[in-house]
């Protein structure tokens, strides 16, 4: 299975994904136009990469802004997320980034923490 990388710009965060060793980075500003046409080819990555994930997934999360609609999409990412948990095929750890003060980003790491099945930690930075 490919990698896929999205390079960043203002309103579309940086996006590393990584099959061989389970590392799935999505960083910066998350507020795309079209958050659907966006978001799908990293939707189809990460269930493609459900069949056979590595034995540890590592993901890390560190959003500058979020929208809405990313919001979302963000939800159908953590519903594959719980199917790789639910197959025991893969541990997953999960860690959000949030910098320190930004009560909206960390609300939102807090509501997925308590959605997903996956190890979770948020971890308040200084920018």
């Amino acid at each position: 299975m490919e990698s896929l990388e999205v390079l960043e710009n203002h309103s579309c965060p940086n996006i590393n994904m990584n099959a061989y060793d389970g590392k799935i980075e999505i960083r910066g500003n998350s507020m795309p136009e079209n958050a659907l046409s966006f978001y799908n080819p990293i939707i189809e990555w990460i269930d493609k990469y459900s069949e056979f994930p590595n034995p540890v997934t590592e993901i890390t999360f560190q959003m500058n802004l979020l929208n809405t609609s990313s919001t979302k999409l963000f939800s159908d990412i953590f519903k594959i997320i719980n199917k790789i948990v639910e197959s025991g095929k893969s541990t997953v750890n999960i860690i959000w980034y949030y910098s320190y003060g930004d009560d909206d980003i960390q609300e939102v790491g807090v509501d997925f923490k308590e959605f997903t099945k996956a190890n979770f930690e948020l971890v308040a930075v200084n920018d």
